[in-house]
């Protein structure tokens, strides 16, 4: 059995942070008509970006959990469009956090070979086969919410000892990720932390390895995700997009570099339960919706 072994720290700021930051402040302002006036408007959303990258890299929930209630109920943009910019921030949070995991050693590279062909397939499955509707969004996103929300909790109180996975574990690690792909290509947010709750309970696998290799994995979705709607489906709102880009391009790198200096069980707690109450508010109004009629 391996042992757990203490993980490498890294710094939070970096060269490539800082000159991403003025790669996206020359795109800003040279793409955007009337920079300052869109600025003005849409400036909250660069908090929102930022939080929800950091939810999304300490406990591998993804950043959609903020991004899609946030975008539907606030600024009333329509559930697949969320899903569109969810996509996208989170291709640059979850890159931006996965940089971070892989830089301190906690990602068992081992099993992307396994893992990331499955949510691959999984992702073609979800986006091409049965393409994302308003309605399909809207009515798992609440389920999956509560879902991820009690593995959340469930999960705060198991350590795990185990560095990586046996040779017996792969096939169901290959399954449990194309799963993931799926929900994943419906609602932004479901293979990051399905694939590391299932290596935290079924085979003891570290928190931090299993939260590492989800974030990853998410990462991975991600941008293939936002590559697929940004340049094949259309319908991404860049407008709001740029700013939670920025949020999340530092909000990202932040969930692993408080991971290693702060307790995670209260702030997971709290993250389970904004899961919790996103997912019980979305199936109200879907339910709603459904009694309308």
């Amino acid at each position: 059995m391996n042992t757990l072994t203490a993980p490498s720290s890294f710094r939070y700021l970096s060269k490539w942070l800082l000159l991403l930051t003025v790669a996206w402040a020359v795109i800003y302002f040279s793409v955007f008509p009337e920079p300052l006036a869109l600025l003005s408007s849409n400036w909250p959303l660069i908090l929102v970006g930022f939080c929800g990258a950091i939810i999304g890299n300490m406990t591998a929930i993804g950043g959609g959990i903020v991004f899609i209630p946030v975008l539907m109920f606030v600024y009333k943009t329509d559930p697949v469009s969320a899903l569109k910019l969810a996509f996208v921030c989170q291709a640059v949070g979850m890159t931006s956090g996965a940089t971070g995991w892989i830089q301190r050693k906690e990602v068992p590279l081992k099993l992307l070979k396994w893992t990331i062909p499955s949510l691959l397939l999984g992702t073609i499955v979800s986006t091409f086969v049965f393409h994302p509707s308003p309605l399909i969004v809207k009515t798992l996103f609440g389920p999956i919410s509560l879902l991820v929300g009690i593995l959340t909790l469930i999960t705060m109180h198991r350590k795990g000892t185990l560095t990586t996975l046996p040779e017996k574990a792969m096939v169901p690690v290959f399954i449990i990720s194309f799963i993931g792909g799926i929900i994943t290509g419906w609602v932004a947010i479901g293979e990051g932390e399905i694939i590391a709750a299932f290596c935290m309970l079924v085979y003891g696998l570290s928190a931090n390895k299993s939260i590492g290799l989800g974030v990853v994995l998410l990462a991975v979705n991600s941008i293939v995700l936002a590559l697929v709607h940004a340049l094949y489906f259309g319908g991404v709102p860049w407008e709001m997009a740029i700013f939670t880009i920025l949020g999340c391009l530092w909000g990202g790198r932040m969930g692993p570099y408080l991971s290693q200096r702060v307790s995670g069980f209260n702030v997971k707690r709290v993250f389970a339960w904004v899961a919790l109450l996103d997912g019980l508010l979305i199936i109200f109004q879907v339910s709603r919706i459904y009694l309308s009629k």
